[in-house]
């Protein structure tokens, strides 16, 4: 078969290379680049289809004439603006762009079916006091005030919101991969999840690859903007808080007090100071455990309760970030069986939607299987896991 050269635009291998960590090529390919922009050498079809799957690039985005402008609105409501997310990672771009064909999927899916608007969404648009917030989430999600007291652990605390979430109509998806390509982790250190509010279906995406007390912050973060009714792009790295946007001050405060009451904090707080010999970080340390929470969100009501100093809170917020560096494989995404795993990222009102569409005739297998990043075999492990045959 006869080699064929293809016409790239070095405009395109430059935006190319801005969007990859160039060491990711090898020596060879990174040479051979460099000779096609600089005319020495032309690159073959398949020179360009190893490239796109290195890079992780699109194919079809090696034959524009012109970079193309990738708009990701989502980033503007990033929850730190000191973070800088000009060049965001590939790995993120795709994981945005397979959430929102998934949301489209479902709001279209409810739409047609003649699903009610979610009236939840957005219902504390204009509203500043945070009791008031707090109440009006508890009620919608039937949340107890004491839920903590239902749950084992962070783990377990984490499924118990997801399942209220999903029981009330939000869609709730994660990973700590981009789609199925275990050789494409998501970072942490890039973002910890995201909201993309809608009346229809409002979408919270965890990321996988963060420690089960970030993840539960997270989640309530998250239902919090939707309850608000604004995307929100979570990626305050280091539980510090540094930077934040004014409406963000808000959200913390929602999400601290639905994961720990004001009042019982300072009632258990009284109770651990009476026992001798326990200093702040160690009462911190039973009250994460009490509540099933992390430690950084005891700390920080600590800390604005002028129960600590500013500098334990520090020393706190550094054993977590310690922690989490020393443990970086969640065994969620790791370990246990394939199909749980795979299962636990999807929402389970997702692939019960999907399959009554297919027995319905209104969607493919095919379309299917690319939503849920997974194949014939997997899928219907999935449904079957998830009660499909009673469905």
């Amino acid at each position: 078969m006869p080699t064929i050269n293809v016409n790239i635009q070095p405009e395109i291998l430059t935006w190319v290379l801005d969007q990859i960590q160039k060491e990711k090529l090898g020596e060879k390919l990174l040479s051979n680049v460099s000779q096609w922009l600089n005319g020495s050498k032309a690159p073959t079809f398949s020179q360009i289809e190893d490239l796109s799957r290195r890079t992780e690039i699109p194919l079809g985005y090696f034959f524009l004439e012109k970079p193309p402008v990738e708009e990701l609105k989502l980033l503007e409501f990033r929850t730190v603006d000191s973070i800088e997310l000009t060049n965001p990672s590939r790995n993120l771009i795709d994981t945005i762009y397979e959430m929102e064909q998934v949301q489209d999927w479902m709001k279209n899916y409810r739409r047609d079916l003649g699903y009610e608007k979610l009236s939840f969404v957005g219902s504390v648009k204009d509203e500043r006091d945070i009791k008031t917030v707090v109440e009006r989430i508890r009620k919608d999600l039937g949340l107890p005030v004491d839920w903590h007291k239902a749950c084992n652990d962070k783990r377990t605390a984490f499924h118990y919101i997801r399942n209220l979430l999903e029981e009330c109509g939000v869609l709730v998806m994660i990973n700590g991969i981009c789609g199925k390509n275990t050789h494409r982790p998501l970072q942490v250190n890039e973002f910890r999840a995201f909201a993309m509010a809608d009346k229809y279906a409002p979408l919270i995406f965890i990321n996988g690859a963060d420690s089960q007390g970030a993840k539960l912050f997270s989640i309530i973060h998250e239902a919090v903007h939707i309850w608000i009714g604004e995307d929100d792009f979570y990626n305050d790295r280091y539980w510090k808080g540094k930077g934040i946007r004014p409406e963000e001050v808000l959200c913390n405060r929602v999400t601290a007090e639905l994961l720990v009451p004001e009042q019982a904090f300072h009632d258990r707080w009284i109770i651990e100071m009476e026992e001798e010999g326990k200093d702040s970080i160690q009462i911190i340390h039973k009250l994460a455990k009490h509540f099933r929470c992390g430690e950084s969100v005891i700390a920080r009501k600590a800390l604005d309760s002028g129960k600590i100093r500013k500098v334990t809170y520090d020393v706190v917020i550094g054993n977590a970030i310690d922690k989490y560096n020393k443990s970086r494989s969640d065994k969620e995404e790791t370990g246990g069986n394939y199909y749980n795993t795979m299962g636990s990222r999807l929402d389970k009102n997702f692939v019960r939607a999907l399959w009554e569409s297919i027995q319905m005739g209104r969607t493919s297998y095919g379309e299917a299987y690319h939503l849920t990043n997974t194949n014939r075999k997997t899928f219907s492990r999935i449904v079957q896991n998830l009660g499909g045959a009673d469905w």
